[in-house]
C-alpha cells in the first residue's frame, strides 16, 4: 500500500501496521480501526486510515509458532 498521500499522522499507523502488523478481530463493523484517544493525534489526519481496503493486507497463519493452543507464548 502506498502511503505516501496519507497525512502525517496516519502515515506512520499505516506504516507501523505494515511492520508489525495488526490483529483482526470479528467484533461488528467491517473494517473498524481503533485505538485510545489522544488529543495529541489529529482524528481528522487519522480519518485517511479509512481507505485501508481489507485487500490491502496479507493474512499470515501464526499457528506454527504457537507453543500450546491456550497460550500467548511462542516458540524462539
Amino acid at each position: 500500500v502506498d502511503t505516501s498521500k496519507m497525512p502525517k499522522q496516519a502515515r506512520i499507523i499505516a506504516e507501523a501496521m505494515k511492520k508489525y502488523g495488526v490483529i483482526v478481530a470479528d467484533n461488528g463493523s467491517p473494517w473498524y480501526l481503533s485505538g485510545a484517544p489522544d488529543d495529541r493525534w489529529s482524528n481528522d489526519a487519522l480519518r485517511a486510515l479509512k481507505n485501508l481496503q481489507g485487500n490491502d493486507f496479507e493474512a499470515v497463519d501464526t499457528a506454527g509458532m504457537m507453543t500450546d493452543k491456550n497460550s500467548g507464548a511462542v516458540k524462539g
